[in-house]
């Protein structure tokens, strides 16, 4: 079942998981020593098969939280008040990131 919290229509379990977000520290040393790549998606089992954690990279991650971001109702309207305040236009921006 889905729920609007926060103007935003997700599952709660999901809300949830994000909300409890925990930040650890990786030294770059250590990271070469995992047995997999921290690109991607990587879901980390025990021996019968149960998931322990998964693990999302940094563009899935971002792309979630565009998601989040685009789905609240507020959005498109903060982006035409943005787009019309003159500040920088589009143009520019994407001048800016070569596109």
């Amino acid at each position: 079942m889905n729920k609007n919290i926060g103007g935003y229509k997700m599952a709660p379990a999901l809300l949830k998981t994000l909300a409890e977000e925990k930040v650890v520290l990786l030294d770059r040393s250590l990271e070469a020593k995992l047995p997999f790549s921290l690109t991607g998606t990587t879901r980390i089992v025990d021996k019968q098969g149960n998931t322990l954690a998964l693990l999302l990279g940094k563009s899935i991650l971002e792309e979630i939280e565009e998601d989040i971001d685009s789905n609240n109702p507020s959005f498109p309207a903060s982006l035409e008040k943005s787009r019309r305040s003159g500040r920088v236009s589009g143009k520019t921006v994407k001048a800016k990131a070569k596109l």
